[in-house]
């Protein structure tokens, strides 16, 4: 597991949730050579530009300004763990990331109000899993 710390954060991007895929790139130059030269990072030489898999987002924890993402790495074999300055970015896992999974889905929706209540809409998101 890969905990990374996020401070200062002002406004996370809404569309980030658990299991996503988190990548990271470098976003610095090895200073002995600013032009071709990999830059150098825990694990060895890490191409600039270059997207690496960190992991899938197992749990997001706001704590006031700074953000927590714990990344599962297990499973990925050769994971890249970011660090400071590298620029972060995510993408969803795949296609089954619906809410409805499946041939079938039941739903029931009980009112415990006393007063008048009506249901406007009900939506759901479908993903064909299987052809």
């Amino acid at each position: 597991m890969i905990v990374i710390t996020l401070n200062n954060i002002k406004n996370l991007n809404t569309s980030l949730q658990v299991g996503d895929m988190i990548y990271a790139t470098s976003t610095s130059q090895a200073p002995e050579d600013l032009y071709n030269t990999p830059a150098i990072g825990p694990g060895g030489p890490v191409s600039l530009g270059v997207n690496k898999l960190v992991g899938i987002l197992r749990r997001i924890t706001i704590d006031g300004t700074d953000v927590i993402l714990d990344v599962d790495d297990s499973g990925f074999g050769n994971s890249y763990t970011p660090v400071a300055n590298d620029f972060l970015m995510f993408s969803k896992y795949d296609q089954t990331d619906g809410d409805v999974n499946g041939y079938y889905a039941e739903a029931t929706f009980k009112n415990n109000s006393t007063e008048k209540a009506e249901l406007f809409s009900v939506g759901s998101e479908i993903i064909i899993n299987s052809k």
